[in-house]
């Protein structure tokens, strides 16, 4: 593919702990960033094909960055021998690829803002301020970036493409749990390895569905509680219609994308469906497995019918400017 979003890489205070025993006995960030770069992957496509349906836009570079306080001192080897924060990878076949950006160089500027005059946010990697700063600059226009490799730095200006906002992440755990603040869409280390490449794009359709609904928005006007009170009364019945909203969107962003919409019922009806959703301990804020897969069959049949794109789901759109 000739585009890709800018994906960042976990932070990680415990990275060789959380991670499967095998990363123990290897290059734990390593493969954390392999990860990243196969959801990035998916996510490049979702975004850019889906830009028409979003309301804020961000350029696709195809840069995965890191930056130093994420990791253990044991852990770093000679990633950030080139700045605070460098590049993890670069997604193959992108704007960042073919201006010959390559991992460990490091990012010194950003639409002629130093780098190390960002401000660490509170509660948040220092690479969340260069995330925010590149995803400012103006979409379909050119990127202007301060690129240091083995200690030189020089300009390198990307011809980049628009897509929708979000930061998009692998956590480093391993359980099989995917999340989104309407902002920051994270996967865990545990469910990317688990997932076939139709499966991670199933799963990331409907967290990215849950960003371009602006759910979170919606639901914190409204007063609605997550976690434990979020499973009972007038939370648990609007919880549950997000993720209603979610699963139905999720087929026409994928298929605006390329994909097979039936990725998403296959993917509940599948075992790892099954694990994700909860098995026998599944929470009252979510249909069952195979109550998912129908719904969304039906949502395939009623609007998408030949499984062709472009869609506009104006329907679940028309749902962003109501009140709960």
């Amino acid at each position: 593919m000739a585009m890709r979003a800018m994906y960042i890489l976990a932070a990680a205070g415990a990275l060789l702990s959380a991670t499967p025993a095998a990363a123990q006995d290897g290059d734990a960030i390593a493969l954390l960033t392999r990860q990243d770069v196969r959801l990035a992957a998916v996510a490049e496509r979702l975004q850019a094909a889906n830009r028409a349906l979003c309301r804020r836009l961000m350029p696709l570079t195809g840069l995965v960055l890191h930056s130093r306080e994420q990791y253990r001192a044991e852990a770093l080897g000679s990633a950030f021998a080139n700045g605070l924060i460098a590049v993890a990878a670069v997604v193959p076949g992108s704007p960042a690829a073919a201006a010959g950006i390559v991992a460990g160089d490091g990012l010194a500027a950003i639409g002629g803002h130093r780098t190390d005059a960002l401000v660490k946010p509170a509660e948040a990697p220092l690479r969340d301020a260069a995330f925010d700063l590149l995803a400012d600059q103006p979409p379909d226009a050119p990127a202007l970036l301060g690129v240091v490799h083995d200690g030189q730095e020089r300009s390198v200006t990307l011809t980049v493409p628009a897509g929708c906002r979000a930061l998009v992440e692998i956590r480093s755990a391993s359980s099989l749990d995917a999340r989104t603040d309407g902002r920051v869409i994270q996967l865990n280390y545990g469910l990317a390895e688990a997932a076939t490449d139709d499966e991670l794009a199933a799963v990331f359709a409907h967290e990215f569905a849950h960003a371009v609904l602006e759910h979170r928005r919606r639901l914190e006007a409204a007063g609605v509680e997550k976690g434990f009170f979020g499973e009972f009364g007038r939370n648990q019945r609007l919880n549950r219609q997000v993720e209603v909203e979610a699963d139905r969107m999720s087929v026409h962003l994928l298929a605006n994308a390329g994909y097979d919409p039936m990725l998403v019922p296959r993917l509940w009806r599948a075992s790892l469906g099954r694990r994700v959703g909860g098995g026998l301990n599944i929470s009252a804020t979510y249909p069952s497995a195979e109550a998912r897969a129908a719904l969304i069959e039906r949502e395939i049949a009623d609007y998408l019918g030949g499984r062709a794109a472009p869609s506009w789901p104006g329907h679940l759109l028309a749902r962003r400017d109501m009140a709960f």
